[in-house]
């Protein structure tokens, strides 16, 4: 290799031109993982030990100028596989690699890929999620769906392969990761598409595989050495991670390593976490809370929501410890916890409605589902609000934006290949104020059909105390989320009974009710409002406790998709 090189603060720059190539040294292609705002890992296995190779990374195609990350040398104990972490990255940025093998900077396919860094606090980005993906059948077509998306990342919640290992062969689990790695549909989003990836039964240990299999521990074992992880917690030895992204806080569960068998009888003992995870997972719940994160989303690859049946693989057969959970983020004042779950093969999402499962209430949480990859449909869990959409080439997007206040809009999409959005849900998530005021709001997107066709939602003030609540209906701002056709003129009405007690059309009438408004949406944790004159209604209310129903109108009888919220503000 000819090269021109300056070392500033540790990172190498360099200008390289390749020699002529030698046959492919590399047993599958590359693909990264474990993104920061400033660093990265990528990995690489290759044909045979003592291979020296290092990665090179730049904002430019060509590689150059470029930076290093160490050299490495492949061993036998480790399957010939090598992890490559650079450091001193740009936030928010597209960067393109390659891998350097015995100094020549390799140009095959398998050997080059793309990442974006994470955005360093506020931020808005687009995550990719989808679970059941079978490298043998014959329509990957969702694959290149994922990769034209742009994603910043793809949550991959399990089933990354169908092959059902269940052995102390190391080997056999590294060829199930090449078999995907050399699969020329999947492989080039994972080189393009930077992945987080949690395991669920058939690329475990088999199908509803638990802690009990005799390959769990090869398994792990493989996992750490093959995929592009974050660190790996101290949790039992099973592989939970977090990491951040903007301000959203992400957490991955292992819910088959430590999980004891389905079919045995409920009691306190039984889980599917572990108990080591289980309080590693409560932790990280309450760490999220208070460092105030706006969102934190749960990335769980069983359905949460199912009914009670003994030896089900959903959290229908964990009761017990479903109801510990549920009662521990309805006791900790945990508002703003989403889940991204996986195996069932559709589409579903759920408001809270049917996903309680707090002891008497009080921890209903948004559910988002997003598959089959590459799978027929088929059901699993529920019931949902929205879904099942049942079906394979199907992927889901959840899209964040983040101006800085103390709450984030979010949008997701589930969507199948040649048709486009076949489930949508737009919500918001926002942090919990140090008083102790849960600042997360109730909310429902419905299409008003127009005419007098109104969206109807009921909500209850408790307590014996009046409270200041804000109620909206959005309309016009939801064109900034992606909706095509929404409401142009909403028509906001409260009730008490039948008694009308509030009433608005235009929430920014005079530059003063904008400026009450927006200090309302700012406390209140509820995404601002950016136009004055969007035609959306809000309106402050001072409610006494009892029950309450809010309603939504079309103002010109026209059709559209409105939004329809309540807010306490602390």
């Amino acid at each position: 290799m000819l090269s021109r090189c300056l070392a500033t603060l540790g990172l190498v720059f360099v200008t390289s031109v390749a020699f002529a190539q030698t046959p492919s040294p590399f047993g599958s292609g590359v693909w990264s993982g474990g993104v920061t705002p400033t660093s990265a890992n990528v990995v690489a296995r290759f044909t045979a030990p003592g291979v020296r190779a290092r990665l090179q990374i730049s904002v430019n195609q060509s590689l150059t100028p470029a930076l290093f990350s160490a050299i490495g040398t492949a061993a036998a104990m480790a399957g010939n596989t090598l992890t490559f972490t650079v450091q001193g990255l740009q936030p928010d940025t597209d960067y393109f690699y390659g891998v350097e093998v015995g100094g020549v900077l390799r140009t095959e396919p398998a050997s080059r890929g793309r990442l974006r860094t994470f955005p360093l606090g506020t931020g808005s980005f687009k995550i990719a999620f989808a679970s059941c993906s079978d490298y043998r059948l014959p329509n990957q077509s969702a694959f290149d769906a994922i990769a034209e998306e742009r994603p910043l990342m793809f949550f991959h919640r399990g089933d990354f392969h169908y092959n059902d290992t269940d052995s102390t062969n190391p080997e056999d689990y590294r060829e199930n990761y090449d078999a995907v790695l050399n699969h020329p549909v999947q492989s080039a989003l994972y080189r393009n598409v930077a992945l987080a990836y949690m395991w669920d039964d058939h690329d475990f240990s088999g199908n509803d595989s638990d802690t009990s299999a005799i390959g769990r521990d090869t398994a792990r074992t493989v996992y750490r050495e093959r995929t592009p992880h974050y660190p790996i917690a101290a949790a039992g030895g099973t592989m939970a991670q977090s990491f951040t992204i903007g301000r959203v806080r992400v957490i991955m569960t292992d819910n088959r390593s430590a999980a004891v068998s389905p079919t045995l009888r409920e009691s306190a003992t039984k889980t599917r976490l572990g108990v080591t995870q289980k309080a590693w997972f409560k932790q990280e719940l309450i760490n999220a809370r208070d460092a105030g994160f706006p969102l934190t989303l749960w990335i769980c690859s069983q359905p949460w929501i199912a009914p009670a049946q003994l030896g089900s693989d959903t959290w229908g057969g964990y009761t017990t410890e479903r109801t510990e959970i549920a009662n521990f983020i309805r006791d900790n004042r945990i508002t703003n916890l989403v889940l991204l779950s996986g195996d069932m093969h559709g589409h579903a999402f759920d408001d809270g409605t049917h996903s309680d499962y707090a002891t008497g209430g009080g921890a209903p949480l948004t559910v988002l589902h997003a598959a089959s990859l590459t799978h027929t449909g088929a059901p699993k869990g529920g019931p949902y609000v929205g879904g099942p959409i049942l079906g394979g080439q199907q992927y889901g997007l959840l899209e964040v934006f983040d101006t800085g206040g103390p709450s984030v809009a979010c949008r997701y999409s589930g969507k199948r290949v040649g048709e486009g959005e076949k489930l949508g849900y737009i919500f918001s998530a926002s942090a919990v104020s140090g008083s102790g005021a849960a600042m997360s709001n109730i909310s429902m997107l419905a299409r008003v059909t127009g005419g007098d066709d109104a969206l109807t939602s009921g909500f209850v003030i408790s307590g014996q105390t009046p409270r200041q609540v804000l109620v909206r209906a959005i309309g016009p701002s939801l064109a900034g989320f992606g909706l095509t056709d929404p409401l142009g003129l909403p028509q906001l009405t409260v009730f008490k009974g039948s008694r009308v007690i509030g009433s608005n059309e235009g929430w920014g009438k005079d530059e003063d009710m904008i400026k009450v408004l927006t200090e309302a949406f700012d406390r209140a944790g509820a995404f601002r409002l950016q136009d004055g004159a969007s035609r959306d209604a809000a309106i402050i209310l001072t409610l006494q406790p009892g029950p309450y129903t809010m309603q939504v109108k079309s103002a010109d009888r026209k059709a559209g998709a409105a939004l329809l919220e309540v807010y306490e503000i602390p």
